[in-house]
C-alpha cells in the first residue's frame, strides 16, 4: 500500500518530487528495456544495530526502491543486514554474506573501523558503496562513493571570512581526525593582504557527549580570550541537541562564544534550544544540506515526528536515484545481464583469490557519470560526483543565530564558488573598533632616523605631532594622506619595541606590540621587525624596510703608506723577473754584437774586428734606456740584434703601461686594516667585546637561535662581565667609539648605516648581515584599517617615495659626506704617496755626486804619477846620454833602479 501525502494541496508541487524524475528516465527508455517483470537487482545493506538512525535509513531506502520498480521493468530488491559496525569479525561475515547474494551495489554507514572494512572489501571486490553519512572524504580511487557532501571547505571559508585566531574543536569520533587534518593543510599560507593570520585551532575530543558538563566548565575557565569559538563535529543530531542543552547548564550561551555546528542539517536541532541562545548575545553559525522547498510533497514514511525529513533519509533517496538512473543506462549499454530473472554479478568472497564483480570498473564508471540537476536534481540538490566518488557542485545554505535574532538564512556556499551573499558582519566576535573617521592613536619609539625629536623652534617647545620627525614620520604623512584618516603620534611608555614577558606563569607583552594589543594605541610606528612571535599577536603590514643583524666596529686608522709606494702596482716577483730579464737581455746583445759579422767594425789595420761599440757597460746602458722608454745612442745593425731589440721594446710597451694603469690607484688607495672581516672572525677571538641591545628583536635572535655559530655568541654576551648589553642603539654607538677598537656592537643594518655617516665618523660596518628581516607597521589583528595601510604601503614603495626618504634621511642629512665618497673635490696626493720618488731622485743626485768627486780625484791621483814616472824616465835617458860607452857590462847603482812598468 501507498504511503498517504501530507497534503492535497502539494499535488501541484509534484516536479520537485522524487519520483518524477524517476520516472522521466524510465519514459526515455521505455522502448529499450525488456518488458519481463520478474527480473531483480539486489540490493545490500548494512547498518549499524546500535544507531539510531537505522530505522529512518530503512524507511527511506524502501520507499525509493518502491517508487524505483514502477519506473524501471527490474525489481530492486533490498537485502538489509543489521550488525555491530564495531566488531569487524561480524562486519566481515555480514559482508560476504551480502557478496554472496550477488548485489549490484551496497549501503551503509560510516562508522569509525567500519568505514575501512567498507572501503577494503569494495575496492577489493570491486563492487559499489553508497554512503549517505559524513565520511573522511579522502582523494582516493575506490569504489567508495560518497552521497553525504564535505562540509570542510565550506568551514574553512567561514573561518576565513570570520578570521578567526582562535578555535576549539570538539569532535567525538576519529573520522573527525581525518577532516581536522584537511583544516590544518588549508591554513598552511597567511593573507598578507586582508591582514588575517594562521588561526590557533586545539582539537578536543569529547569521550562522553551526553556528560560534557565539566569539560565545557575547565575550558572555560582555563582560557581567558575576548572571543571564544567551538567547533562541533559530532556523530548525530542527538548529540548535538544534547550538548547543546549542556553549553545553557553551564552559562556558555552568552557574549563572547560563537559556535559553528558541523552538521548539515541545522534546521534538524530541536527548535525549544534556540529560545535559551536568542537572548543569550551567543553567536551559532551551522549549515543546511536539503532546502524546504523540497521538502514539500513527499511521502509520509520519509517524515519523522516533527515532519521534517532526516538528511541521511534524503540522501538515501538520492542515492536510489542515482543507482536506479545508472541501472536503466546499464541496461541500455548491456553493461549487465540478467539469467533467469537474476542479476548474477560473479562475485565471491570466500575463493581464492576472491572474484570480483563483472565489469565492476564499468558499473562504478556509470554511477559516477550520473548527474541529476535542473528539475530532475535529489531532495539534497544537484547531485554529480567527481572521479574519487565525492559530491561536487552541492550547494549549503549557511545559517546564524545572533542576540534577538532568531535562527536564519543570511547566505549560501557553492562548491567550487565559496561563500554568496552574506548578509552577517565578520566582526561579530569582536568589539567595534575605530573607523576611518576616528583619530588613530599612533605609539612610537624614539629611534634616529626613523622617529626623532625636533630642535625647539625659536626657543618655543613644539606641540602635538609637530614635535616629531624623521623617515617614519614622512612615511605616516604619505599614508594618512592616501587613506584619508587622522592620527594622533605618542612615545611608548616604556621605552621598548615588544617581547613575551611572563609574570605568575601569565606571558603578555609590553612595549609598542603590548600597547596594541591591551588596545592603547591602534598603529605601532617604528624601526619595528617583523617576527614569527610578534606576527602571532598582532598584524603586520608588508616590510617598508628590508634590514638584518649587522656588525658595528671602530674605524681603523689608515694604513700609513709605504715609501716605496711607487712599486705596489706590481708585484716584487714581477719586479724580480724584469730584473732578471734587464741583465739577460743585456748579456745575450752583448754576446750577439761579439758574435755576429754584422756589428764588427774596421780597426786601424783595416780589417774587420769586433767592436766596443756594443760593450756590455754600453749594452746595460742601452737596455735601461729602452725600459725607461728612451732613446739610445746606437742601434744594433745585425738582423739578431734588431730581432732581440724588438722583442725588449714590445715587453717595456705593455709593462710600462701597465705600471701606468695602475700607479695612480695604488697611489690613491688607502686601505683600512680590520682586525675582523665577519661574525666568525668574532667569534674565534678575545680581545674584541660584542654586545647587542638588552631586549628586541636582536636580542631574541641571539636568545632562540639553534645555529650553533649564534647560540655561542649568546652564551658569551651572557656570561661576559661588566654587561655588554646596551639601553639602545645610541649607548651601543656611543659605546663602539669610547672602546678604542675593543668593543663591537649588533644591531640592525639600517641603524648601523646611519651612525656611520654620523660625526665623529669613527664607526662602520663590516661583513654580511646575519640574517634577512624587515621593519612593518603593527596593528591590532582584524583592525579595519590594517589592509588599507597594506595596500597604501604597496602604493608608495612601487611609487619609490620609500626611496626618496631613504636618500633624504640616510644620505643627504648624512655628516661624514667624504667617506661615504659624496666630497665636492677631488683629494690630492700627500707627499707620503710619492715620498719613494723623490728619495730615488736624492739617492741619484747624491751618488752622482759621490762618483763625480771619486772619479776626479781618481783622475787627479793618476794624471800625477803619470807625470812623475815620466819625469823619472826623461832623467834616465839624460844619464846615459852623458855616460861613455866601455867594453865592460853596464851596471846601474842601485839607488838608480826604477820600475818602467
Amino acid at each position: 500500500m501507498m504511503p498517504m501525502w501530507t497534503s492535497k494541496d502539494n499535488l501541484h508541487c509534484n516536479i520537485q518530487f522524487i519520483f518524477l524524475y524517476m520516472l522521466n528516465a524510465a519514459l526515455l527508455s521505455t522502448s529499450l528495456l525488456e518488458t519481463d517483470t520478474d527480473k531483480t537487482v539486489n540490493i545490500g545493506v548494512v547498518l549499524d544495530s546500535a544507531d539510531p538512525r537505522a530505522e529512518s535509513i530503512i524507511m527511506s531506502i524502501k520507499i525509493a526502491m518502491q517508487a524505483s520498480n514502477k519506473s524501471i521493468s527490474a525489481k530492486m530488491n533490498p537485502l538489509i543486514n543489521k550488525t555491530d559496525l564495531n566488531n569487524c569479525f561480524n562486519l566481515t561475515n555480514t559482508f560476504c554474506h551480502l557478496i554472496s547474494m550477488q548485489p549490484i551495489a551496497l549501503f551503509g554507514i560510516s562508522n569509525g573501523e567500519a568505514y575501512n572494512v567498507f572501503k577494503s572489501y569494495s575496492s577489493k571486490l570491486e563492487i559499489p558503496m553508497f554512503l549517505p553519512t559524513k565520511s573522511r572524504g579522502l582523494n582516493d580511487k575506490d569504489f567508495l562513493i560518497n552521497m553525504c557532501p564535505s562540509f570542510v571547505d565550506a568551514l574553512i571559508d567561514v573561518i576565513k571570512f570570520f578570521r578567526w585566531e582562535k578555535m576549539f574543536y570538539l569532535y567525538d569520533r576519529n573520522d573527525a581526525i581525518w577532516r581536522l587534518q584537511k583544516i590544518y593543510q588549508a591554513f598552511g599560507e597567511v593573507d598578507e593582504i586582508s591582514g588575517w593570520t594562521q588561526p590557533d585551532i586545539e582539537a578536543i575530543r569529547v569521550p562522553n557527549v551526553r556528560d560534557s558538563r565539566d569539560l565545557l566548565q575547565k575550558l572555560d575557565k582555563q582560557f581567558k580570550l575576548d572571543a571564544k569559538i567551538f567547533v562541533l563535529d559530532f556523530h548525530s543530531i542527538a548529540d548535538y541537541n544534547a550538548l547543546m542543552k549542556q553549553i545553557v547548564q553551564v552559562g556558555m550561551n552568552k557574549d563572547g562564544y560563537h559556535y559553528i555546528l558541523g552538521t548539515l542539517d541545522i534546521n534538524g536541532l530541536d527548535k525549544s534550544i534556540w529560545k535559551s541562545y536568542k537572548y543569550g548575545g551567543v553567536n551559532v553559525t551551522g549549515f543546511q544540506l536539503v532546502k524546504h522547498i523540497h521538502r514539500r510533497g513527499i511521502p509520509l514514511g520519509l517524515l519523522d515526528e516533527n515532519g521534517k525529513i532526516s538528511v541521511e533519509a534524503a540522501l538515501n533517496v538520492d542515492a536510489v536515484a542515482v543507482l536506479t538512473t545508472a541501472i536503466i543506462k546499464m541496461i541500455q549499454q548491456k553493461i549487465i545481464s540478467f539469467r533467469r530473472g537474476q542479476l548474477y554479478m560473479n562475485m565471491s568472497c570466500s575463493s581464492n583469490p576472491v572474484q570480483v564483480m563483472e565489469n565492476g570498473q564499468s558499473i562504478l564508471q556509470t554511477i559516477l557519470n550520473v548527474t541529476l540537476e535542473g528539475s530532475n536534481k535529489g531532495l539534497s540538490g544537484k547531485v554529480a560526483f567527481d572521479e574519487y566518488g565525492n559530491r561536487r557542485g552541492y550547494k549549503l545554505d549557511l545559517y546564524h543565530l545572533s542576540f534577538k535574532s532568531e535562527l536564519r538564512e543570511v547566505g549560501y556556499w557553492e562548491e567550487g564558488v565559496g561563500l554568496r551573499d552574506m548578509a552577517i558582519n565578520r566582526n561579530v566576535d569582536n568589539n567595534v573598533e575605530k573607523s576611518a573617521n576616528d583619530t588613530m592613536i599612533v605609539t612610537t619609539i624614539i629611534s634616529e632616523p626613523f622617529v626623532q625629536l625636533k630642535d625647539d623652534d625659536n626657543g618655543s617647545s613644539r606641540t602635538g605631532n609637530d614635535r616629531f620627525e624623521g623617515y617614519c614620520i614622512d612615511m605616516m604623512k604619505l599614508l594618512a594622506e592616501k587613506i584619508g584618516f587622522n592620527y594622533t603620534i605618542k612615545i611608548v611608555d616604556d621605552g621598548a619595541y615588544g617581547s613575551p614577558v611572563t609574570e605568575n606563569n601569565k606571558t603578555s607583552w609590553n612595549g609598542l606590540i603590548g600597547e596594541l594589543i591591551r588596545k592603547e594605541a591602534d598603529i605601532a610606528l617604528a624601526s619595528l621587525t617583523i617576527t614569527m612571535k610578534r606576527q602571532t599577536a598582532v598584524y603586520f603590514t608588508k616590510p617598508f624596510m628590508s634590514t638584518g643583524i649587522s656588525i658595528m666596529i671602530k674605524k681603523p686608522e689608515k694604513e700609513r703608506p709605504w715609501v716605496f709606494s711607487f712599486m705596489q702596482p706590481l708585484s716584487f716577483e714581477v719586479w724580480g723577473c724584469i730584473m732578471c730579464g734587464f741583465f739577460a737581455v743585456s748579456f745575450i746583445l752583448y754576446m750577439v754584437g761579439r758574435f755576429s759579422p754584422f756589428e764588427w767594425r774596421n780597426g786601424d789595420n783595416g780589417e774587420k774586428a769586433p767592436s766596443d761599440t756594443f760593450s756590455f757597460g754600453n749594452n746595460i746602458w742601452y737596455t735601461l734606456g729602452a725600459l725607461l722608454q728612451q732613446g739610445p745612442d746606437e742601434f744594433p745593425r745585425s738582423l739578431s740584434g734588431r730581432v732581440l731589440a724588438s722583442a725588449w721594446w714590445f715587453f717595456t710597451l705593455i709593462i710600462i703601461s701597465t705600471y701606468t694603469a695602475n700607479l695612480a690607484a695604488c697611489l690613491t688607495f688607502e686601505r683600512l686594516i680590520t682586525p675582523i672581516n665577519s661574525v666568525d672572525d668574532l667569534v674565534k677571538q678575545s680581545r674584541i667585546k660584542y654586545g647587542t641591545q638588552a631586549s628586541g628583536a636582536t636580542y631574541d635572535f641571539f636568545k632562540d637561535s639553534n645555529v650553533t655559530v649564534y647560540k655561542t655568541m649568546y652564551e658569551v654576551m651572557k656570561s661576559t662581565f661588566p654587561s655588554v648589553y646596551e639601553h639602545d642603539a645610541v649607548s651601543g654607538w656611543d659605546r663602539v667609539i669610547k672602546g678604542r677598537g675593543k668593543y663591537a656592537f649588533l644591531l640592525e643594518s639600517s641603524s648601523n648605516n646611519y651612525y656611520n655617516q654620523r660625526k665623529p665618523c669613527q664607526t662602520m660596518k663590516i661583513g654580511r648581515n646575519l640574517d634577512e628581516k624587515g621593519y612593518g607597521i603593527a596593528t591590532r589583528k582584524n583592525f579595519p584599517l590594517g589592509s588599507q595601510l597594506n595596500i597604501a604601503l604597496l602604493e608608495i614603495r612601487e611609487r619609490g617615495d620609500l626611496l626618496k626618504l631613504e636618500q633624504k634621511w640616510w644620505y643627504q642629512k648624512g655628516q661624514c659626506a667624504g667617506s661615504s665618497g659624496g666630497g665636492k673635490g677631488k683629494k690630492g696626493l700627500n707627499l707620503s704617496n710619492v715620498s719613494g720618488v723623490f728619495h730615488i731622485l736624492i739617492s741619484g743626485l747624491v751618488l752622482a755626486v759621490f762618483i763625480s768627486i771619486s772619479q776626479l780625484v781618481c783622475h787627479s791621483c793618476i794624471k800625477s804619477r803619470s807625470k812623475k814616472n815620466k819625469y823619472k824616465v826623461n832623467n834616465d835617458i839624460k844619464v846615459l846620454e852623458e855616460e861613455p860607452l866601455s867594453g865592460s857590462h853596464y851596471r846601474k847603482p842601485p839607488e838608480q833602479r826604477y820600475n818602467t812598468f
